[in-house]
């Protein structure tokens, strides 16, 4: 571990059991998905339908939700090939030697590498996303990514400060990327017929990846690894 994380946790760490209700509100907010990530799920909403009838500023914000959408399943999959290409590092939480002790109970963390945040990642890139259309979004978002995400996060022992720190520079890095006007654009043209064929259909399927949003797609994860499992049976 560097001195960075060991400063800042060691820090953390002494307040931990001073407070339990403290300790109660931080845990609540580290495993609610409603705080966790329905808050800027709801401003996706809201920004796609912001503009009311105005066409082309409806036209603008939803290309950029459609780009931010597509930053979001993109942030999980690179968090998913970095745990893979890079060294398992333990969180906080499971290991003991740290002599730190967390408000959180047991977990099955410790088959999770801690490094580097996927809640960083996607909901930076998402935050990123919302500033491109109104400031006011995109500080609302911020402000619950850091306050109600990632700080608990790192209180809990799930995270390094450091985890965070680089998946907030992946998730502002793919953000940008994810707003690039030509890839925007391309990547709006198919969400757009489909919403003129099919408005539905389109606004069914836009609700289910708004919630997987908010568990971090931890549905679509499980059943993937199911699958996977399955096959390498046979």
């Amino acid at each position: 571990m560097n001195a960075f994380d060991s400063s800042i946790l060691s820090c953390i760490n002494r307040f931990v059991g001073q407070h339990p209700a403290f300790d109660k509100v931080v845990v609540y907010l580290g495993t609610n998905c409603f705080l966790r990530g329905g808050i800027i799920a709801a401003l996706c909403w809201w920004a796609w339908f912001m503009h009311g009838e105005d066409r082309d500023k409806s036209k603008a914000a939803r290309e950029t939700i459609i780009s931010a959408m597509l930053a979001a399943f993109v942030s999980i999959l690179f968090v998913r090939l970095l745990d893979l290409a890079l060294p398992f590092r333990t969180r906080p939480v499971c290991d003991p030697a740290n002599g730190w002790h967390f408000p959180s109970g047991a977990t099955d963390w410790q088959n999770w590498s801690s490094f580097p945040s996927d809640h960083a990642i996607m909901f930076f890139a998402l935050t990123t996303c919302l500033f491109f259309i109104s400031r006011a979004l995109g500080w609302i978002a911020l402000l619950e990514t850091v306050f109600l995400i990632c700080l608990p996060r790192i209180y809990l022992g799930i995270h390094y400060p450091t985890d965070i720190l680089a998946g907030a520079v992946i998730g502002l890095g793919i953000g940008f990327l994810a707003n690039q006007k030509p890839l925007k654009k391309f990547a709006a043209q198919g969400a757009f017929r489909w919403m003129e064929k099919s408005p539905g259909s389109f606004y069914a399927a836009f609700f289910l990846f708004m919630y997987q949003i908010t568990v971090l797609f931890w549905d679509v994860r499980n059943l993937a690894g199911a699958a996977l499992r399955a096959l390498l049976k046979y």
